[in-house]
């Protein structure tokens, strides 16, 4: 991994111990579930990017991160003998707690643009789980691609980037080419690096929508040739990110800070991969 590894917000504790118990005190997760939250210490996920950023606004996008995480393992328990809280339980938490004081500050089009991004994340993740179900069709390479790229939920997360920085940027930036391939290109490695981490996991569960387990069964790979062909396929991504990056850079402060944020937010996630007990732990636990 070509980026480097960057300390955690000064802060960082405080802001996981609050998102973990905020998640328990709404019912989007029980008990266990808050002891596995604390122990995967997702919320690191936020405080791996941002050093100096003001405690307000980590501390509510810490809580999008465990509400983005716990509503992905809501559908992965969908179908299963394990019934998760009421989805009107994650509705609520999103209506009143999590989306009044991060829009009160914006401007309606990047709350436009906000919502997009979450209601594809949601659909992404609906996505996964039909395929898990047997609902949808097992997708092609290019298709899992395509619904990957939503289900792992970082462009809402890089949109937050304006809110935590308390600064938008114009829409010309958001829409210009090395701006939308750095975004792309960065949930890409996020997620492709998610499926490789996730894959013990996910063949326990039976999982089929895996980068891996798709690459292994359309090009007639064992398990470890098609870990090794995602890999490669994660690493040119970083190198796409990367030139994003470079292209970023010489358009502005903005385009400066956006191509650094998502980039160290991509190395975060890397770190917090390899190192979380959600991925060490046991392949039945959620």
């Amino acid at each position: 991994m070509p980026i480097p590894s960057q300390p955690l917000h000064p802060r960082s504790p405080e802001l996981e111990e609050q998102a973990y118990d905020w998640a328990a005190r709404h019912g989007l997760v029980d008990a266990a579930g808050h002891r596995r939250l604390a122990a995967s210490r997702v919320v690191t996920l936020a405080t791996s990017y941002y050093r100096t950023a003001p405690y307000p606004e980590m501390a509510l996008l810490a809580r999008w991160y465990v509400w983005l995480l716990a509503a992905d393992d809501w559908f992965d328990r969908a179908g299963t003998t394990e019934a998760p809280a009421p989805w009107a339980v994650f509705r609520r938490a999103l209506a009143h707690e999590l989306w009044p004081p991060t829009a009160e500050p914006m401007s309606a089009a990047w709350r436009r643009r906000f919502a997009r991004h979450l209601r594809d994340c949601l659909a992404g993740y609906h996505w996964q789980a039909a395929v898990r179900l047997g609902l949808r069709p097992t997708p092609t390479l290019a298709q899992y691609v395509a619904w990957r790229r939503l289900s792992f939920g970082a462009h809402p997360i890089f949109e937050l980037i304006q809110f935590v920085e308390r600064r938008e940027f114009a829409p010309a930036l958001l829409d210009a080419a090395p701006a939308r391939e750095l975004t792309a290109a960065a949930s890409d490695v996020m997620a492709w690096t998610n499926d490789v981490r996730s894959l013990r996991r996910d063949l326990a569960a039976g999982e089929r929508a895996n980068l891996v387990l798709l690459v292994r069964d359309r090009l007639d790979l064992d398990e470890a040739a098609a870990t090794a062909a995602v890999q490669r396929m994660v690493a040119d991504r970083i190198d796409h990110l990367l030139a994003a990056r470079r292209a970023l850079r010489r358009l502005g402060p903005d385009a400066h800070l956006l191509g650094d944020r998502v980039t160290t937010a991509v190395r975060g996630a890397w770190d917090w991969h390899h190192h979380s007990t959600r991925y060490a732990a046991a392949p039945t636990a959620p």
